[in-house]
C-alpha cells in the first residue's frame, strides 16, 4: 500500500519480482498496464487506457469534437425575397432596397409590368389593366404615355404637283409652324417600305401611335373633333392590319369634295412609286398623280387621278400634322 508523500509524488512499493508499480519495467510499459497495449490519444492530448473503454479518462472538451463529426457542413436554407438572389419561385430579386412599387422588381419579387397599376421605369402610364385604353386623356395600353390630342387638317393651296426643289421642305412649310406634311417620299418620309396597313420601316413619320387625332382650328367647323385615336401602329383607320372608316372626315366642307389631297401613297399605305408627278416635283400636263379627299372617311390617301398641272379647282394640297 502506498505512503502519502508531502511532495505530491507516489512512493513506489515493492512488487514480488522487485519491481516498483507506477513506473517502467524491463519491457517499458505503462502503469497499471498488464497487457502491454500503448495507450490511445484523447482530445485533450492526455492517455487513457485501452484495456479500460468505460472509464472516461479525457481531460479536454468532448462536445466539440463530437459536433464536428456528426456535421452535414450544410447551411440552413434562409433564401427570402429581397436577398438579390432570383429562388425559383421568385420571377425577380433585385435586393430589398431596389424591389419597389417603382421599380422593375416589385417588392414581393414579381415583375412590374404593363396593367398591374404601378410605374414601372420603363413606363410612361399605367392606370391598371382595365382603365389602360384607346380614350383620350387615358393610359395606353402599353403603359407608352398618356393619350393626348393633336390637331389634323389641311394646308393652303400651292396650286399644282410642283414642291421643286425639296418637296418635303416645301410641304412642310405649308402647314402651320409645329407641324409636318403626311406625305410620303419612299426613303425619306414614309410609314412602310411595302407592308400594307403597316408602319414597319417608318422614316420621318409624322403620325405617332396612341395619339388622338382631332380637327384643326382651321377646319370649317368646330375643332378638336376626333377624327382616329392610333394604336400601336402609326396610321390612320387601321385596327390590327386592316383597313377601318375613320370617325369622321379630316376635312368636312361643301368645297372639300373637289379638293386634292397629295400624300404619296396608296390606299394601304405604302409609297407610290408612280403617279406621283414625279416625286412631286412636275407642273407638267403630262405628269400624272393619286390624290385623295379630305372629304372622305375611307378615300382619304388616295381617291382620284390628278392632273400635275394644278388645273383641279382648289389646286394640290397635304394634310398637316401636329408635332
Amino acid at each position: 500500500m502506498a505512503c502519502f508523500s508531502p511532495s505530491g509524488e507516489t512512493q513506489p512499493s515493492s512488487s514480488a519480482d522487485g519491481g516498483s508499480t507506477g513506473g517502467t519495467g524491463s519491457e517499458g510499459t505503462v502503469a497499471g498496464s498488464t497487457s502491454g497495449i500503448a495507450p490511445t490519444q484523447t482530445s485533450a492530448g492526455s492517455s487513457t487506457d485501452s484495456g479500460s473503454p468505460d472509464e472516461d479518462t479525457s481531460s479536454g472538451p468532448v462536445e466539440t469534437t463530437q459536433v464536428s463529426e456528426t456535421s452535414t457542413g450544410t447551411l440552413p436554407d434562409r433564401s427570402y425575397c429581397g436577398d438579390g438572389v432570383v429562388d425559383s419561385d421568385e420571377e425577380c430579386d433585385d435586393g430589398v432596397e431596389r424591389n419597389a412599387l417603382e421599380g422593375a422588381c416589385l417588392p414581393d419579387c414579381n415583375l412590374n409590368v404593363c396593367g398591374d397599376g404601378n410605374l414601372a421605369p420603363t413606363e410612361g402610364c399605367d392606370d391598371g389593366e382595365d382603365d389602360n385604353v384607346l380614350e383620350i386623356g387615358a393610359c395606353a395600353p402599353d403603359c407608352s404615355r398618356i393619350i393626348e390630342t393633336k390637331e389634323l387638317g389641311i394646308s393652303v393651296s400651292n396650286g399644282d404637283g410642283n414642291f421643286f426643289p425639296n418637296p418635303l421642305g416645301v410641304a412642310d412649310g405649308l402647314c402651320p409652324a409645329g407641324s409636318k406634311a403626311l406625305l410620303a417620299l419612299p426613303g425619306q418620309r414614309q410609314a412602310t417600305n411595302g407592308t400594307p396597313y403597316a408602319a414597319d420601316d417608318p422614316i420621318d413619320w409624322p403620325l405617332q401611335p396612341y395619339t388622338a387625332y382631332v380637327t384643326a382650328s382651321n377646319s370649317i367647323g368646330p375643332a378638336g373633333e376626333l377624327i382616329w385615336i392610333t394604336d400601336g401602329t402609326a396610321l390612320l383607320g387601321v385596327r390590327d392590319g386592316r383597313p377601318v372608316d375613320l370617325l369622321r372626315p379630316i376635312f368636312a366642307s361643301p368645297q372639300a369634295p373637289a379638293l386634292g389631297v397629295a400624300t404619296g401613297m396608296n390606299a394601304d399605305w405604302t409609297n407610290l412609286l408612280t403617279d406621283n408627278c414625279n416625286g412631286w416635283q412636275s407642273d407638267s400636263p403630262d405628269a400624272g398623280g393619286r390624290v385623295g379627299s379630305p372629304a372622305s372617311t375611307d378615300e382619304f390617301l388616295d381617291d382620284r387621278d390628278y392632273n400635275c398641272s394644278g388645273s383641279s379647282t382648289l389646286g394640290t394640297l397635304v394634310y398637316c400634322v401636329e408635332q
